[in-house]
């Protein structure tokens, strides 16, 4: 048994790859290292003193993604922290964040289907709460509204993932709502 982590190579990615192997956890690690780079993964090996499997791989491209869960059969739960994340940049690029965030999500939920892998962590954002009325946000507090193509990316896939439970309740998912996850 073993967890994919996409996007393993970004900042939150190799935090939590560094607490999966100490905690005992088996990993894989792909990512397309668009917005990241192998050298975390080297300093994740170096912390933990465990080396990191990787995959240079695109999560758009079914073929890739499916060879991962090839070379890999035991994955049995998926960690998404892969995708496009810059608010002001998604103002600028908004089909390169439809594209990236929503194919890359929608092919890795078809492919882990296709293995009958059924734990998945969403790594979302508190964007999806677009301006609320108040703050501070609470986790109850309606979503929508959001403000920019990266925020609606996020709720978008949080709505599909809403249905895909629905239809499969068998489905364990999670959502992660970042407001700052790297400080002030």
């Amino acid at each position: 048994m073993s967890i994919l982590v996409s996007g393993g190579a970004g900042y939150i990615g190799s935090h939590t790859c560094v607490e999966l192997l100490e905690a005992g956890y088996e990993i894989v690690v792909v990512d397309n290292l668009s917005n990241s780079c192998e050298e975390s993964l080297r300093r994740v090996a170096q912390i933990t003193g465990k080396q990191v499997p990787f995959i240079k791989a695109d999560l758009c491209d079914p073929a890739a993604t499916e060879a991962v869960f090839q070379q890999y059969p035991d994955i049995d739960a998926v960690i998404h922290f892969a995708g496009l994340k810059a608010v002001g940049e998604s103002v600028r690029k908004p089909l390169e964040y439809y594209t990236n965030n929503l194919v890359s999500t929608l092919t890795l939920l078809n492919v882990m289907r296709d293995h009958g892998v059924k734990n998945f962590v969403f790594s979302s954002s508190a964007t999806v709460y677009g301006d609320p009325a108040s703050v501070p946000i609470q986790e109850n507090f309606p979503t929508g509204g959001t403000t920019n193509p990266y925020g609606t990316t996020k709720l978008f896939l949080e709505r599909v993932l809403m249905d895909y439970c629905a239809a499969a309740p068998d489905l364990n998912v999670a959502v992660l709502r970042y407001f700052n996850p790297i400080g002030a």
